[in-house]
């Protein structure tokens, strides 16, 4: 890899790791808008997902030599975008949600194909949560509350295990 495309490339890892810090903004802001109990503890779980990921991401950023620093634009960025969802009707916030999901899944599985082998693990567990979050726009899609935070439990097991 080039010094032009290792920059790049901690460039993308670095907005990622922002990404983690806008989405859990976002997801406390959604369990506190949200009124019914059940979807509001979903979002709480997805925060959570958020900070797991956020936590691992901050140590790969570290271990590149990147800018660990929670920025406050993304931050920001979340608690505002709440009013945005929180304000649709939610089969139609789980279908937008679902297709914006799309290109970031994309977006962090190219990190992985790009990455060095020692951070594959980090990187798809990344790409992971955003796939197990989409999962959960669509089963409640599907009429499937009853399961849609599974996925997202058994990942955040899965990092608690690590």
């Amino acid at each position: 890899m080039s010094a032009h495309q290792r920059t790049d490339f901690l460039s993308r890892v670095e907005r990622a790791y922002q990404g983690e810090i806008y989405g859990e903004a976002l997801y406390n802001g959604l369990a506190e808008a949200i009124t019914d109990r059940s979807r509001s503890d979903k979002w709480r779980l997805l925060a959570e997902l958020e900070a797991v990921t956020k936590s691992q991401m901050r140590a790969l950023v570290e271990k590149l030599g990147g800018d660990t620093r929670e920025s406050e634009v993304f931050r920001q960025k979340g608690v505002d975008n709440v009013a945005k969802y929180s304000s649709l009707a939610w089969q139609d916030f789980m279908a937008l949600y679902s297709r914006e999901l799309e290109p970031v899944i994309a977006r962090y599985a190219q990190l992985e194909r790009e990455c060095a082998p020692e951070d594959a693990a980090t990187l798809r567990f990344l790409t992971e949560h955003e796939v197990v979050t989409k999962v959960f726009c669509d089963l409640e899609l599907q009429g499937r509350a009853d399961v849609s935070i599974e996925p997202t439990r058994a990942l955040i097991a899965s990092a608690r295990k690590a």
